[in-house]
């Protein structure tokens, strides 16, 4: 593989344009053409979908060749830097997106060993699922932390690397002096439950867990915000279920009570890259470190 053909390839992706690319390069539009092509004929791949003349698009091959180019040549230009100007590398950008809702203890203790590193700039937005994974997809981002798994959508091959998983459990607002504690049964044929919405990753292994319990309970409302069924648990006095990272820390304060478990339903929480291997070291690191803990 010749790399000057893979540099003209990476500048020519970041505007989709073989004039821009061109005009950046300071060389002949035909040469842009001709060498993106040679670099297709070496690697064996389709790199560029050239079906609309006017609008070139990248193929899912070639946006996963773009993530080893962004890697290569940005390192490149840091040693180029250092070795002549004598400028330390730059901070390493790592651009983070989280869906609404998802835990803050668990994103917190996936980014942790990176918070307060000098050579690491933190750039974290927070939105739903469908934007975040488009910005993944636009390489606006470089990994979307989310409990929902995300398939690929034909022409960008995405991977969900399994970060932990959480129980799911039943809880519900501590009663102070309360003697004896009630059980699931007795909880639900007292107080209403809120569940998590129909997009819960898990909601029919939860919905057959409590159909098998044969027991009458009256779902009072379901909600796909975590955060927002929390507070629920902590102010109105129903049962609540939820995955128990989302409360631990009230359940460690003695704030909220756990009635049960769901049977072995869990929750799992997700890393979501472009690819299966991950080409951004950080994110490596920080996954196998998550996986350890």
């Amino acid at each position: 593989m010749n790399h000057h053909h893979l540099f003209i390839f990476w500048v020519f992706s970041k505007t989709l344009s073989f004039t821009g690319a061109a005009r950046e390069l300071s060389i002949a539009q035909s040469a842009v053409t001709s060498q993106i092509k040679q670099l297709e004929e070496s690697l064996g791949l389709s790199l560029v979908d050239r079906t609309q003349k006017r609008h070139p698009e990248l193929t899912s091959e070639g946006r996963r060749v773009l993530d080893y180019a962004h890697s290569i040549f940005e390192t490149s230009q840091e040693l180029l830097k250092w070795a002549t100007k004598g400028e330390a590398p730059e901070a390493s950008r790592l651009r983070v997106g989280a869906i609404s809702g998802l835990s803050r203890n668990l994103q917190y203790e996936f980014l942790k060993p990176v918070v307060g590193d000098a050579d690491v700039h933190l750039e974290i937005t927070t939105g739903d699922q469908e934007n975040l994974i488009r910005h993944l997809k636009d390489h606006s981002l470089d990994v979307v932390l989310s409990s929902y798994n995300v398939r690929s959508d034909g022409k960008v091959s995405f991977y969900s690397h399994v970060l932990t998983s959480s129980p799911v459990i039943f809880v519900t607002k501590q009663k102070r002096g309360s003697k004896k504690a009630a059980s699931l049964r007795e909880c639900l044929a007292e107080s209403p439950l809120y569940l998590p919405g129909s997009g819960f990753e898990v909601r029919p292994e939860l919905d057959a867990y409590l159909e098998q319990l044969k027991t009458p309970f009256q779902v009072a409302g379901q909600i796909d915000d975590i955060a927002l069924l929390r507070i629920f648990a902590l102010r109105s006095g129903a049962v609540v279920a939820l995955p128990q990272a989302g409360v631990q820390n009230d359940i460690n304060k003695d704030d909220l009570r756990v009635i049960a478990k769901a049977g072995t339903v869990e929750q799992r929480f997700y890393a979501i890259t472009r690819q299966k291997r991950v080409p951004h070291k950080i994110i490596e690191t920080l996954i196998t470190q998550m996986r350890q803990n």
